[in-house]
């Protein structure tokens, strides 16, 4: 295995009104243990976020800003950075959460050590609060030392009913080797807003890519009150439909990947059909509103369902299976990371 060089890291943060959070996030990539390179995409923020960047970037050479014109939403901002980065790998960073100082390095050591092309640690999720103490684990509440994804895993372990609500792998960010990206011409969709990361990773695992999720090294994914009750709208939703739609004519998917992702695009449909009829409800457009009903049965059954329970008077979704992430010290989740790694 080579030496680690962390100036072959890009970190790349795409930012939108960040103001009150882009300087801990870009310090803390600047903090790494060892110098790594970031580049801020500012997407049309109309707050002062680009001026607070700037004034950090006065200080380095490491710290490039770039500024879109107009928002065009997370995708395009990342797309842009990965053009500009001159180094082997790039680490995905958003302008809202924050990175431990040892995270790349850890994540990096791991990816050469195993030849991947995709590292991710499971995330830590914390408490919008100044310096918390405990956090809770995304995906797994005990140490998985190194486990490899393939893509039928990746697709099962983006349905909440495996899961459980909020436990997906999507919202992972992970270390990618640029060389990989650009040679399978894979970038972000730029026409998505919602699940574009799960669009990304699938396509990269139908590409091949050698894919590795590891203990948390540090990612910091702060959970804001209102991050629970955000609602996409169904044009949203739909594109992430079409994209398993698109996923399922691809011919060298094997029957165990096609199930999978069968799976995730039935779900898909039914987070589509469902916030379709609400919003053709709300614009009484009772035709637009039958016209969602028409859907495979076991889309049809579950639309039919949520709507019995909003008569009753109770949730119309029901909560996906129980599996509550544990809250723990987020000291004690780095050592066992430690202990994972060193295993």
């Amino acid at each position: 295995m080579k030496a680690i060089d962390l100036t072959e890291v890009t970190v790349v943060i795409p930012s939108y009104n960040s103001s009150a959070t882009i300087e801990a996030a870009v310090r803390s990539a600047l903090l790494q243990t060892e110098p790594v390179s970031v580049i801020v995409v500012d997407d049309g923020s109309k707050d002062d976020t680009v001026e607070k960047v700037q004034a950090l970037a006065k200080d380095t050479s490491r710290l490039s800003v770039l500024v879109q014109s107009r928002n065009q939403g997370p995708s395009a901002a990342r797309n842009r950075a990965i053009g500009a980065a001159g180094t082997s790998w790039i680490a995905i960073l958003d302008g809202d959460d924050y990175m431990h100082p040892d995270r790349i390095r850890r994540m990096l050591e791991v990816a050469l050590t195993e030849d991947l092309d995709i590292v991710a640690d499971d995330l830590i999720r914390i408490s919008a609060e100044p310096d918390p103490k405990t956090g809770t684990r995304l995906w797994s509440d005990t140490p998985i030392g190194l486990i490899h994804v393939d893509l039928a895993r990746f697709a099962r372990e983006n349905i909440d009913k495996y899961t459980g609500s909020r436990r997906e792998l999507g919202y992972l960010k992970p270390l990618m080797r640029r060389s990989f990206l650009i040679d399978q011409k894979i970038s972000y969709n730029e026409t998505m807003r919602l699940a574009e990361d799960y669009d990304l990773y699938m396509r990269a695992l139908l590409s091949g890519a050698r894919f590795g999720l590891i203990d948390p090294c540090g990612y910091y994914s702060i959970d804001y009150p209102n991050s629970l009750s955000k609602e996409y709208a169904s044009t949203d939703l739909r594109k992430v439909l079409d994209r398993d739609i698109e996923l399922l004519r691809q011919p060298e998917l094997t029957p165990v990947e096609r199930r999978a992702v069968r799976e995730h695009k039935t779900l898909a449909y039914k987070h589509w059909a469902w916030m379709h009829l609400i919003e053709m409800v709300r614009d009484r457009n009772l035709l637009g509103a039958a016209r969602s009903l028409i859907a495979p049965p076991d889309v049809f059954g579950a639309l039919l369902l949520r709507l019995c329970r909003h008569a009753l008077g109770k949730e119309p979704v029901p909560h996906a299976v129980e599996n509550t992430a544990e809250i723990q010290s987020i000291d004690a989740i780095l050592k066992s990371t430690t202990a994972s790694l060193a295993s």
